[in-house]
């Protein structure tokens, strides 16, 4: 089996005719200081053109005690100081997997009045959450709390590796009859109850300890001893910020420090890293690098528990090996020799000398 390319290739794009038959997911807004409400249209057709509406402010929506969005409440904060941020749900199922995509819509001003807003998009596997894609900021005249999106998911390339995991998904936003895409992302990968060490190849690496703010797992990749640690932060909240470290005889590097995910405890997951190797010269030089989260999660109607994959991070020039003969790389390689043990260059710290001269002209005058 060959190793294929884990890339993506698009045509040109459309604008997705909204009038056939897609099917749209239940949609949901909660407004991040307590308030709810609906996301205008549920279905994929939509209603009469209206003209736009004069820039004006929107009135705030009324809290209720019971809003299961409480959470959001800043209750303790005057009216005039508290912000708010709108959260529109979707929910769609990609390779076996039930996906939440949430779309967070924030002013810059905190209020819901004609001006910049921050669109962010996270996808919620079970209990975690991470961002995809990068932030948009759009200008907005229209009320935040009613907008209409479609988010949709559409099959990548076949030859990938695990086969039929790869999905790009896309989000538009229609105003006014306008459409405008939001996000665009081609490499989202999913799958469930997947046997990631039955591709060819794969060598995964075994959890060896979780520690209170890591998890440790160890692998040979190329003849050499590599120990791999995910390292998180805590951000406040649920929310954590991960890295992914390695160490391999005595030198190491930190290869990823910005992964965000929303999480209950991070020492609960579970992480499935795997190497294989990429034809090279010296062989065994260079491999391919995944990281993958599992999560379970007990069937809705069923007793049986699933395993659910997604794809956080990867490189495919991760360069190490144990013992490489050089020489492989042929005749007309140039070595070079070593000059003996290195030299040592000790470097003083810098003095400043901005007082001295001062300091003998007061002398001066005053006959010292």
């Amino acid at each position: 089996m060959s190793y294929a390319h884990e890339m993506y290739y698009e045509d040109d794009e459309v604008c997705p005719d909204y009038n056939v038959a897609i099917s749209r997911s239940n949609t949901a807004t909660t407004t991040s200081s307590g308030g709810s409400g609906s996301s205008g249209s549920t279905n994929s057709h939509w209603s009469p053109p209206r003209p736009l509406p004069p820039l004006r402010s929107y009135p705030s929506p009324t809290l209720s005690p019971a809003s299961p969005s409480s959470c959001y409440t800043q209750s303790t904060l005057p009216l005039r100081l508290r912000t708010e941020r709108y959260v529109y749900t979707y929910s769609m199922v990609a390779a076996g997997v039930p996906l939440n995509l949430l779309i967070s819509v924030e002013p810059s001003h905190g209020k819901p009045t004609p001006g910049t807003y921050t669109f962010r998009l996270s996808l919620k596997v079970c209990d975690v959450e991470r961002p995809i894609g990068e932030p948009v900021v759009l200008r907005l005249a229209v009320d935040p709390r009613t907008l209409d999106f479609t988010v949709f998911l559409f099959p990548g390339k076949n030859n990938v590796v695990p086969a039929g995991t790869l999905f790009s998904l896309r989000v538009w936003l229609r105003s006014n009859e306008v459409d405008h895409r939001v996000f665009g992302e081609d490499e989202v990968w999913v799958g469930k109850d997947l046997d990631l060490s039955a591709i060819e190849g794969a060598v995964l690496a075994r959890l060896q300890s979780i520690e209170p703010d890591a998890q440790v797992y160890d692998t040979t990749v190329g003849g050499a001893n590599v120990r791999f640690v995910i390292r998180w932060q805590h951000l406040g909240e649920r929310r954590y910020k991960l890295g992914l470290e390695y160490e391999a005889g005595g030198v190491g590097a930190t290869l990823m420090d910005d992964l965000q995910l929303t999480v209950s405890d991070p020492r609960k997951l579970l992480f499935v890293i795997y190497t294989t190797a990429v034809r090279s010269v010296p062989a065994g030089a260079s491999h391919r690098l995944r990281l993958w989260l599992k999560t379970s999660a007990v069937a809705s109607d069923a007793d049986d528990t699933h395993a659910y994959f997604q794809r956080l991070w990867k490189s495919d020039s991760f360069k190490i090996g144990s013992r490489l003969d050089f020489e492989e790389l042929g005749p007309k390689l140039v070595l070079g020799v070593s000059g003996g043990a290195p030299v040592t260059v000790v470097r003083e710290p810098e003095t400043t000398q901005v007082v001295v001269g001062y300091q003998r002209e007061s002398k001066m005058r005053l006959g010292m």
